[in-house]
């Protein structure tokens, strides 16, 4: 009897010793990956937007600043700051906004891992870069641009 009663509680402590081990990195892991999600959302939500953007714009002059615009908006709907994320729009034929054409966008944004320190940056990555492409048709009903 004297047995039983020196090892009680010590399974409460094990189980909190253990469940500290296994809970906190996996609360590290779910954050970390819901955070890439955001930035695969985001990164390719501003692909199609900045091409929405170029391809409806009135001018050639404007369509730049509306894709940066557009594109803007959606990293920052998505919880990304200023300068984490790019888009780089171009025209796939010599006749930019010509009926029939098409409008490449390139959208890039670097995703910083939470909880790593910037005295750490040489030995394990901090960042995650995430890219995509999207290809918008000019409308092919739509008035040549001035």
């Amino acid at each position: 009897m004297s047995q039983v009663s020196s090892e009680r509680g010590s399974m409460t402590v094990e189980v909190a010793f253990l469940l500290v081990l296994l809970v906190v990195p996996l609360f590290y892991l779910v954050g970390t990956l819901g955070r890439l999600q955001a930035g695969a959302y985001a990164v390719s939500a501003a692909a199609r937007e900045a091409g929405r953007a170029f391809a409806t714009a009135e001018s050639v002059d404007s369509a730049t600043g509306r894709a940066q615009a557009a594109a803007a908006l959606v990293f920052r709907s998505h919880g990304f700051l200023e300068g984490q994320g790019a888009v780089g729009v171009g025209c796939a034929d010599p006749g930019c906004l010509q009926p029939g054409s098409a409008v490449l966008v390139d959208a890039s944004i670097s995703v910083p891992l939470p909880l790593v320190p910037d005295f750490m940056a040489g030995s394990v990555p901090t960042t995650v870069s995430l890219t995509a492409r999207h290809i918008e048709p000019v409308d092919e009903f739509r008035g040549s641009p001035p």
